[in-house]
């Protein structure tokens, strides 16, 4: 009993001593290897300065700068429609004809007044000359010489009043005749063939909406203001689109408008572009992209846009430091192009920022680099 008793206290003493080896073998001949467990994995970039395009991203609307609804400015019956729905048309086209035969005999009446006030005018003068000369001799008085003097001046205020109708009838006659007031596309006609026309309808005849050229409407954050107003005064800034359902078709314009103030709800300024649009690629009412170009900034900040991160202090990003750790650093953004966030602040050049791995990092986490993996 008592050699058991030893056998088995020997076994036990074996075994744990044989545990005791294993341990110690692997944390004192393998510390990389534990090093390497602990320690995060994480893609890094090096900042570096280099030239960056200043360029700021909106998203615009497009504008016609005239939407003209028209409507009658005299009453009349539509004799005659000169249009299309969808119709391009040029300045001045006819566009509807209404029933002008008022119009035109009136114009007839007011020249027939006219020429009876001027026969009227005639024989006054005639007869204020003459009994002007009999009151020289004392044959005529002076009263009929005074109402014949009242009744030519009554006779040149009608022939006035006449002119003014005259004028007024061929304005009728001229409104009878409705032409496009701006060159643009037809859009729903209203106003159908025989049915009456009024100047207070309120249902226009038809809306043109002008397509050359057109303006896109865009608001940028308020902190690119000072950069947007030197590159204005430097020369023409160049503003390209681009349609959401279609990034190729790409317009360039120029920039012509800036809002006199800032929108304080917002904390943007709203900016306006002219295009020429004579391919009509842009369409008012639509959504684009909007890129505003100022030029070249030549030793820019930048890091990939996914080593910024956003948290409730606002934007950030991981650094690793000389002993493999990472420190979280604030970070003011100035814009984003191409997959480039330009940094105003917050890193320096030589910096190793986080690219790949963020989630699992924290302040003072030991991270380990790694090639980035190809997708």
């Amino acid at each position: 009993m008592r050699n058991a008793r030893l056998f088995i206290m020997l076994a036990v003493a074996v075994t744990l001593g044989g545990g005791w080896y294993v341990f110690s073998h692997r944390d004192t001949g393998n510390g990389s290897q534990t090093t390497e467990k602990t320690a995060r994995p994480v893609v890094t970039h090096t900042v570096v300065p280099r030239a960056m395009p200043v360029r700021i991203t909106a998203v615009g609307n497009v504008q016609s700068p005239s939407v003209v609804a028209v409507r009658p400015r005299v009453e009349g019956e539509i004799i005659k429609v000169h249009i299309v729905e969808g119709q391009e048309v040029n300045e001045g086209a006819p566009l509807f004809t209404l029933d002008f035969r008022s119009a035109e005999a009136s114009r007839k009446q007011a020249e027939a007044s006219l020429a009876r006030d001027r026969a009227q005018l005639d024989r006054a003068r005639r007869d204020l000359d003459r009994y002007t000369t009999l009151l020289k001799s004392g044959s005529a008085t002076r009263q009929k010489v005074e109402q014949l003097t009242s009744d030519v001046g009554v006779y040149q205020a009608a022939i006035k009043a006449d002119l003014a109708a005259i004028d007024n009838a061929k304005l009728a006659l001229d409104y009878a005749f409705i032409k496009a007031p701006v060159a643009g596309r037809i859009g729903v006609i209203d106003g159908k063939l025989g049915a009456l026309a009024k100047p207070g309808d309120a249902q226009p005849l038809v809306t043109i909406t002008q397509l050359r050229p057109v303006t896109v409407a865009f608001a940028v954050p308020e902190n690119h203001l000072g950069r947007i107003r030197a590159a204005m005064a430097a020369g023409p800034v160049e503003v390209a689109v681009t349609a959401g359902a279609d990034p190729s078709s790409r317009s360039v314009g120029r920039l012509t408008f800036m809002d006199s103030a800032i929108d304080i709800a917002t904390a943007t300024i709203t900016l306006k572009a002219t295009f020429a649009n004579d391919d009509t690629r842009l369409w008012p009412g639509q959504y684009v992209n909007v890129t505003l170009v100022l030029g070249t900034e030549a030793d820019a900040l930048s890091v990939p846009s996914e080593a910024v991160q956003t948290g409730q202090n606002g934007q950030y990003v991981f650094v690793v430091d000389a002993a493999s750790k990472v420190r979280l650093v604030p970070v003011t953004v100035d814009r984003e192009v191409d997959g480039q966030t330009v940094v105003k602040s917050g890193v320096s050049p030589g910096d190793k920022v986080v690219i790949e791995g963020q989630m699992r990092l924290a302040p003072g986490v030991e991270v380990v680099e790694k090639s980035r993996t190809a997708s």
